[in-house]
């Protein structure tokens, strides 16, 4: 059997993601512009990698079983368990050599980034134990019946992101009834499929690796339209306080949005192809080496270089 050529334009995307997480880490220390908080803004722009992080999980993992259910939960544990314990040990060398910390305790230490930085593991392994049985129920469905679950879903989250901010628009300028009218259509019109939780952008990646390319032109630049509207949506709401979700109904549309874009990206150069791979291949070992230092490196950089703050840089 032939290698499986690799999907280059998903390896950029999840490279890109992982520059994304750089810059949530880094956007705190932006601080204000010309009286914008263009910490906020940052930050509400570059979060968009942790929902896409989890639709890529799923448009990869939810697929049919080639092996045993044993031989592929013990896979998935290699992949995903035993790199924390590898880097975190790095990490905590790295750290008590250099005095930083004060925990002469590893456990804790470890458990102190599982349940902080590295949180989207715990997250994740739910969804990667049941990805075979749910690859198996999805591909029951007809196209049709993905496709209309993909638009109703979209419509759904539409309405959350859309009622939300209405909500707070009203009850911000007194008009009390009207909010109430909105609150109690929240209850009745469903504002998502699952609240407060990562496992609906997972379930995503399927639909939107099998409605993709049943798509026709005009259905794909209506996507891609309310995907840029609705991420707009999502920053202005964050930065004028509005109600919103954790994750953001937004994101969803814009998660689509963004894979349906990805979708149909080729890129011609072999030696940047190359590099995105290569990239792509070692985007989870990456991060989790990498998450206490970019700490370090933008303090660094923030009081040294920069001397108190980008926007001092930008003002000057």
């Amino acid at each position: 059997m032939g290698k499986v050529k690799r999907l280059t334009n998903w390896d950029l995307l999840r490279t890109l993601s992982m520059f994304l997480v750089v810059v949530v880490h880094i956007a705190p220390l932006l601080g204000s512009f010309r009286n914008i908080n263009a910490s906020l803004i940052a930050s509400t722009a570059a979060f968009i990698c942790d929902p896409v992080f989890f639709c890529l999980s799923g448009y990869f993992a939810l697929k049919p079983l080639r092996k045993s259910y044993k031989d592929y939960l013990f896979g998935k544990a290699l992949s995903l368990l035993l790199p924390i314990f590898v880097y975190a040990g790095l990490l905590y060398a790295y750290k008590v050599v250099t005095g930083s910390t004060q925990d002469t305790n590893f456990i804790r230490y470890t458990s102190g980034l599982v349940q902080g930085g590295w949180w989207f593991v715990p997250a994740l392994i739910p969804c990667i134990i049941i990805a075979p049985a749910l690859a198996k129920m999805f591909e029951a469905l007809d196209d049709r019946t993905c496709k209309i679950a993909l638009f109703v879903t979209l419509g759904i989250y539409a309405w959350g992101g859309l009622s939300c901010a209405a909500n707070s628009l009203l009850i911000n300028s007194q008009h009390i009834t009207l909010a109430a009218a909105v609150s109690m259509f929240q209850r009745i019109i469903p504002r998502s499929l699952l609240g407060g939780t990562y496992f609906t952008f997972f379930c995503l990646g399927y639909f939107v690796k099998r409605v993709t390319p049943l798509l026709d032109r005009r259905e794909t630049r209506f996507i891609k339209s309310i995907g840029i509207l609705f991420f707009i949506f999502d920053i202005v709401s964050a930065y004028f306080g509005f109600e919103r979700s954790d994750p953001s109904f937004n994101w969803v549309i814009v998660t689509v949005a963004i894979f349906v874009a990805f979708d149909g990206i080729k890129l011609h150069s072999q030696t940047f192809s190359n590099i995105i791979e290569w990239t792509a291949k070692r985007s989870y070992s990456i991060y989790l080496l990498q998450y206490a230092t970019i700490e370090l490196a933008t303090s660094v950089i923030y009081n040294g270089v920069l001397d108190g703050g980008y926007s001092t840089l930008l003002a000057t």
